[in-house]
């Protein structure tokens, strides 16, 4: 397993506008160094196109990212917070809409079970002005005695607050402002 020291997040506007991006970074991968997240800044009534890359530099730079893909039947990502409504978070009134924009099928897999969402490309629509956390979970869901851990509304067993199997990869909150 590597260690993932960079999660990177570009909203590209569905008008045309300029992109926004925010990182969180940790050189050390978990060592005697903090993290640092960017925040985020996003405009009000305005729907956007997240993708979400994750990569090491520990080292020499390494695209993480690629290996979600190419194992997408084992990997999540979980968009939830305080200024965040969707699959993985119910927040009514929250400052943004979350929704999965990608399958298993569009990645190259699919090979067991459903065609499940996994997070790397999302849609993310802003409601109302204010300050949150966004955080964004990248979850590990290999199977466990040859029975898949990705299953079907995983993200809303989230939400309602049930345990997730596998584990975590990354999760990283992030400062949110919409205006």
């Amino acid at each position: 397993m590597e260690v993932i020291t960079t999660l990177t997040l570009t909203f590209a506007p569905e008008d045309d506008g300029p992109l926004v991006t925010a990182s969180f970074r940790d050189p050390d991968g978990g060592g005697i160094m903090s993290g640092v997240t960017d925040p985020i800044l996003l405009a009000v009534n305005s729907a956007y196109v997240l993708t979400v890359a994750f990569s090491s530099e520990l080292g020499e730079t390494e695209d993480i990212t690629e290996e979600i893909a190419e194992e997408c039947e084992e990997h999540q990502v979980f968009v939830f917070g305080t200024a965040v409504s969707g699959p993985a978070s119910d927040n009514p009134g929250a400052l943004v809409v979350h929704a999965y924009a990608d399958l298993e099928s569009a990645l190259g897999g699919n090979e067991i079970g459903e065609d499940l969402p996994v997070g790397l490309t999302n849609s993310i629509l802003t409601n109302e002005s204010g300050s949150g956390v966004f955080t964004v979970m990248l979850r590990h869901l290999p199977e466990l005695n040859g029975v898949p851990q990705k299953v079907p509304d995983l993200a809303m067993a989230f939400a309602r607050g049930e345990s997730l199997a596998g584990a975590p990869d990354a999760n990283v909150g992030f400062d949110l402002t919409v205006q």
